[in-house]
């Protein structure tokens, strides 16, 4: 909640601007998509894109190396930008990447760091399972992938569905990845 994500970003262009020159600057040296984090619909993503091709323009004028088909994507961890995925895919967004833990609270509406209403923060809750379904079918029918994190992409207990619905990339602590293999193995 708050200023957090694409929201403080958007509010402080220039700085915005800089780092994703510099990114696009990076990605001259190697493989690189970038992601604007807690976008909330696709307001969040026609404010920022005039910044990407700002930068564009200002490394080619400057005569710096970068890459300039830098893949952006955006982090669907509001429900609002879930239920508008297909709107991302209309302006070019490139992949998906849902944020479990922030989009299960905000379901749920409940801090999952308020230890007196913690329990309902749970990603296994039908309206949670419905939103990433959205967003996969989004991804699905826009052949874009879709990526996930937070709690739910390290439950083993999920991999089988998660694929199922059309998670293409599970990001998870490296304590859990061993697990988490040989979850995806038994469920191919």
């Amino acid at each position: 909640l708050g200023l957090g994500g694409s929201r403080g970003s958007l509010r402080n262009l220039p700085q915005m601007a800089v780092q994703i020159c510099a990114l696009m600057r990076a990605a001259a040296k190697g493989p690189l998509r970038v992601m604007f984090p807690m976008v909330t619909d696709i307001e969040d993503w026609d404010s920022a894109m005039p910044v990407v091709d700002y930068c564009r323009r200002k490394l080619t004028e400057r005569g710096v190396e970068f890459e300039p088909d830098v893949p952006f994507g955006v982090m669907l961890s509001v429900p609002a930008a879930c239920l508008t995925a297909e709107d991302f895919t209309a302006h070019g967004c490139r992949f998906f990447v849902i944020g479990t833990n922030d989009l299960t609270q905000y379901i749920m509406a409940a801090d999952r760091g308020n230890s007196t209403v913690a329990e309902l923060v749970d990603y296994r809750n039908d309206a949670v399972i419905n939103a990433i379904a959205m967003v996969c079918q989004a991804g699905r029918n826009n052949e874009i992938p879709v990526s996930m994190c937070g709690e739910m992409a390290g439950d083993i207990q999920q991999t089988a569905r998660l694929l199922t619905m059309g998670i293409d990339k599970l990001s998870a602590s490296p304590s859990r990845l061993p697990a988490l293999k040989a979850a995806i193995r038994t469920s191919h």
